[in-house]
């Protein structure tokens, strides 16, 4: 709700106010004295353009305008959406929280807020119990889930399927890759301006074709093009690279094996 409607919704109760008597009363939300007034102020006279608040004397009114605005606050925004989120309450359960901890704060500052959302409430406390019961029941769901995935991740390990692993592009990387090139290293990429700086007797057809005694050499070149994107055939390990990060897919066993180098 924003600070208008707080206004507003103060002016209603209290049917006419004294300004001093008004800042008081949202002072509060302020560091000091002078930011109060400042937000006061701009607010009191924005609401008196749109014919929201008039002065009379000393004192500050709601007009009819006013109280047709914080009508449509209370109806048709935040216990309309309350209404709209129950609907679907686990999916919602976040807007849910945040829209009742709002309309309990303020129905607790006005009591003409209050009574205005019980009447057009499609909700009742009732809904919120049942709401705590189905996140419990959900956690439970989840722990089972958790607790299943657990083991069968552990039951592929042992199968050796297949994994992933990833890690910076750098030198601890190439020393590791370097002891995995067999006869010859595989590179495919589409990055021109990489492509430019592989001699091309290296290049053939879509591929960058290494032999091992070259393998240094190729693996300085994509360090120095690190944020570049392509792939890198080992033996049995296929790693592909991106902005920096490279990750790496194989066996589980072999990976193992790969990140101890």
């Amino acid at each position: 709700m924003t600070f208008n409607n707080s206004i507003l919704l103060i002016l209603k109760q209290y049917k006419s106010i004294e300004f001093n008597e008004l800042l008081s009363k949202i002072s509060s939300r302020y560091t000091n004295s002078s930011s109060a007034y400042s937000a006061l102020s701009r607010a009191l006279k924005n609401l008196d353009s749109l014919g929201q608040v008039k002065r009379k004397d000393s004192r500050i009114f709601i007009t009819d305008k006013g109280l047709a605005s914080i009508h449509v606050e209370m109806k048709e925004k935040l216990v309309l959406k309350l209404n709209e989120a129950f609907k679907k309450p686990l999916v919602n359960l976040e807007e849910i929280v945040q829209l009742l901890i709002v309309l309990s704060e303020r129905a607790s500052e006005s009591n003409d807020l209050l009574q205005g959302a019980k009447e057009y409430a499609e909700f009742t406390i009732e809904d919120i119990s049942e709401l705590q019961d189905a996140i419990t029941e959900q956690q439970e769901f989840i722990e089972k889930m958790r607790s299943l995935l657990g083991v069968q991740e552990e039951r592929f390990r042992e199968l050796d399927f297949n994994d992933c692993l990833a890690i910076v592009f750098d030198k601890k990387f190439v020393e590791k890759a370097s002891s995995f090139v067999n006869e010859k290293i595989i590179v495919k990429t589409n990055d021109k301006d990489l492509l430019e700086k592989i001699p091309e007797v290296w290049q053939k057809d879509a591929s960058i074709i290494v032999d091992k005694e070259f393998s240094k050499n190729i693996f300085d070149i994509l360090l120095d093009n690190s944020l570049s994107e392509f792939t890198i055939y080992l033996e049995n390990i296929k790693c592909v690279a991106s902005k920096g990060m490279i990750t790496c897919y194989s066996s589980h066993k072999l990976l193992n094996e790969f990140n101890k180098k």
